[in-house]
C-alpha cells in the first residue's frame, strides 16, 4: 500500500500521471486483503462508493480531474471500507485545497494550471488506513 502511495505521489507531481500498473496492484492486493480481513463485501462496497463519488466528481469538473484519480479511489475504497473511504476523500479534498491555496498563494502555481491530485488522495488514504477509526470517531463526534 504505501510503495504504490509513494509511487504514485511522486509520478503525479513530476508527470501529471498515475500508472494503472501500480493502481491495479493496489486494487489487487485489496481484494485479496479485503477477502481475508474485512469481507470482501465491504471492500467492494467501498470501491463502489469511493469509486462513484470520484466518477461523478470527474464527470462534473469537465475534465478538470483526471480518471486515474477515480480509479485510485476505487483502488482505496476497497482497502478502507465505504466509511473510512468516504472520509478519505474528504480528507483527500481538503488537503488538495488548502495546498492549491498555498501554491497560489506563494507563486508556485497560477490558476490557471494543473495540480496533482493523486498525491493527496494517497496521502488522505495513508492516514486512514493507519488511524482510520480515530479519524472516523472523531469524525462522527462532530454530528452526534
Amino acid at each position: 500500500f504505501f510503495l504504490c502511495c509513494v509511487f504514485h505521489c511522486y509520478t503525479d507531481y513530476k508527470e501529471m500521471l498515475l500508472y494503472d500498473e501500480v493502481t491495479m496492484s493496489l486494487l489487487t492486493v485489496g481484494i485479496v486483503r479485503a477477502f481475508a480481513e474485512q469481507g470482501l463485501l465491504s471492500g467492494l462496497l467501498g470501491a463502489g462508493i469511493t469509486g462513484g463519488v470520484f466518477l461523478l466528481l470527474y464527470y462534473v469538473s469537465k475534465g478538470g480531474m483526471g480518471f486515474g484519480d477515480v480509479k485510485l479511489a476505487l483502488a482505496l475504497g476497497v482497502w478502507l471500507g465505504w466509511e473510512r473511504g468516504l472520509i478519505s476523500l474528504l480528507v483527500a479534498l481538503w488537503l488538495g485545497f488548502l495546498f492549491g491555496v498555498i501554491l497560489l498563494i506563494v507563486g508556485e502555481k497560477k490558476r490557471t494550471d494543473a495540480i496533482a491530485f493523486g498525491p493527496y488522495i494517497c496521502i488522505a488514504g495513508f492516514m486512514m488506513l493507519l488511524k482510520g477509526d480515530i479519524i472516523l470517531s472523531w469524525y462522527k463526534s462532530l454530528f452526534y
